[in-house]
């Protein structure tokens, strides 16, 4: 069962890969590229929830904090895409101190994706035991995974 759903979620991480690929066409709207990530968080969700064994109540706590994190990644994340495009689709030259500091922010991005993992950690370390801790870090790391190597499966079948 869980490899019907972990299969389900990466075929659906792959098809939401190829929406935002196709979003930049005038023919789908920005409604349709959110509508498809929530899918996949909602998802990511269930099986974070699955594979930690929460209770609902456990989840009920947890959710809330969850989001809150993937959304304060996925804004530093953002903004070091925008600066990175900027550079890149950038019609003048290009100084080298602009190039510092869209590198800088690249690189700086991890560092603050740590950071607020681990303010999240000590806040999920309130609602979740000491073994669900590391079962949410293992089933993150295993859901990435997963994906990968689904993807790799579907370019070779595709080849």
């Amino acid at each position: 069962m869980l490899k019907i759903i972990l299969k389900t979620f990466i075929l659906a991480f792959l098809l939401c890969q190829v929406e935002t690929a196709i979003a930049d066409t005038s023919e789908n709207t920005p409604q349709q590229g959110n509508k498809w990530m929530e899918e996949i968080k909602n998802f990511k969700h269930t099986f974070l929830i699955k594979e930690v064994e929460m209770t609902d109540e456990q989840s009920k706590e947890f959710l809330p904090l969850y989001k809150e994190m993937e959304e304060k990644i996925y804004q530093a994340n953002k903004d070091a895409r925008l600066l990175e495009k900027e550079i890149s689709i950038s019609s003048k030259n290009i100084t080298d101190k602009e190039y510092e500091k869209a590198a800088k922010a690249l690189s700086h991005v991890k560092t603050q994706e740590a950071e607020i993992e681990n303010q999240y950690f000590e806040k999920f370390s309130t609602i979740l035991s000491k073994k669900q801790l590391f079962l949410l870090k293992r089933a993150e790391n295993r859901f990435v995974i997963e994906m990968l190597n689904y993807n790799k499966q579907s370019k070779k079948a595709n080849n």
